[in-house]
């Protein structure tokens, strides 16, 4: 059995909702796909979902945030081809460090600014130089 950094995205739901005892088409439904396309993504053969079917998703499974933090990030790993909307060279840094998935995904619940982040900028300057 793969571990958790072994598995991919589709790997890692489908394993999530055998654990709790969801079928297939019960899940589908949940997260408004068809079950052939949601079997598509668990097989690998389609991207991830969106971030509002991800949401759904989270809510149905009822994730904890650490597994719902995996899910996330296993779906940016999956988005590693060209219908990512951040620059590959960008995304690639993110995806290569959990913490700074974490640190967006902070920034994106506690709805930062500009200033915010020009704050962040220039207080990592300051440490590096």
């Amino acid at each position: 059995m793969k571990t958790y950094n072994e598995q991919s995205f589709g790997e890692y739901i489908e394993m999530l909702r055998r654990e709790r005892g969801k079928s297939l088409r019960e899940t589908a439904k949940a997260i408004e796909v068809s079950p052939q396309f949601y079997s598509e993504v668990e097989k690998g053969h389609r991207s991830a979902f969106t971030a509002e079917r991800l949401e759904k998703l989270r809510a149905f499974f009822a994730l904890p945030d650490e597994q719902a933090d995996i899910m996330y990030n296993k779906a940016a790993e999956s988005r590693k081809t060209s219908d990512v909307t951040v620059p590959q060279d960008f995304s690639d840094y993110i995806v290569q460090r959990d913490y700074a998935m974490s640190a967006l995904r902070v920034a994106k619940e506690l709805d930062a600014n500009e200033e915010d982040w020009q704050r962040f900028v220039d207080d990592l300057r300051k440490r590096k130089e």
